[in-house]
C-alpha cells in the first residue's frame, strides 16, 4: 500500500458510519486559484459539501465521483493519486481535521521561505516533486540518498519517482511536506508539515 493509499485508509476509518463516504465530490482544474509558491503544476480543486481542497499536480483530472471511489483502491497511477490527494484535502477540511487548505498571501512568501531556510540550516535537502523556483538559502542535493531532509511538494506525492523517494525516507530521515497540496496526507499520517501562514 503506497503512502497516499495509507492516508486514504486512515480517512476511511475517520468517516466510517458518517454517511459522508457516499458523498459526491467534483474535481476541476482551477487555474485562477492562488497556489503555494513551492510546487509547479496544474491546480486541481476538489469540492465536497461546502469545503474545497486542492492539489498542484503534473497529472490533472476533471471528474465527478464519490469519496468512496478511493477506499481500498491501490492508487497506482499518478492521475488516481491526484484525485485522491485533492479529495483527501477537501474531506479533511470538511471534518475540520485539516486547517491548511489555502496558501498564504503572496506578501508572506518571502517570510515563509526564509523561515524554512532557517529551519533547514546546515542540512542537505532533496526536493521531492517539481518546484517553481530556487529554494533560496537551502542546500539542495539531486540525490535523495545524500539528503538529510526530504521536502515534499504536491507533485512529489503524485509522481512515481517522488513518491518512491518519500516512502524510502520515512522513518529514516526527516520528511517535511510543504503547503496545502500535501496537508491532508501529512495530517492523516502524522508527517511533519510546513505551511506557517496558510489558512
Amino acid at each position: 500500500m503506497n503512502l497516499i493509499a495509507s492516508a486514504v485508509a486512515r480517512l476511511e476509518e475517520t468517516v466510517k458510519n458518517s454517511g459522508c463516504d457516499e458523498g459526491s465530490v467534483s474535481l476541476t482544474r482551477n487555474p485562477k486559484l492562488a497556489v503555494c509558491q513551492y510546487p509547479r503544476g496544474v491546480c486541481v480543486e476538489a469540492c465536497f459539501g461546502d469545503r474545497r481542497g486542492h492539489v498542484v499536480t503534473p497529472d490533472p483530472i476533471q471528474a465527478c465521483t464519490k469519496v468512496s471511489f478511493m477506499f481500498g483502491a491501490p492508487l497506482n497511477s499518478p492521475v488516481e493519486r491526484t484525485a485522491a490527494c485533492a479529495i483527501v484535502n477537501a474531506v479533511t477540511a470538511f471534518f475540520c481535521i485539516n486547517r491548511r487548505v489555502n496558501p498564504c498571501e503572496e506578501s508572506r512568501h518571502a517570510a515563509c521561505l526564509s523561515g524554512l531556510a532557517q529551519a533547514l540550516a546546515g542540512a542537505r535537502v532533496y526536493a521531492a516533486g517539481d518546484t517553481r523556483g530556487p529554494l533560496t538559502g537551502i542546500t539542495i542535493t539531486e540525490d535523495p540518498a545524500d539528503a538529510d531532509v526530504l521536502l515534499v511538494v504536491g507533485p512529489g506525492l503524485i509522481s512515481n519517482e517522488g513518491l518512491a523517494a518519500v516512502e524510502e525516507a520515512l522513518g529514516k530521515k526527516r520528511v517535511i511536506c510543504l503547503g496545502p497540496s500535501t496537508a491532508g496526507v501529512a495530517t492523516l499520517l502524522g508527517i511533519e508539515h510546513w505551511c506557517p501562514y496558510g489558512h
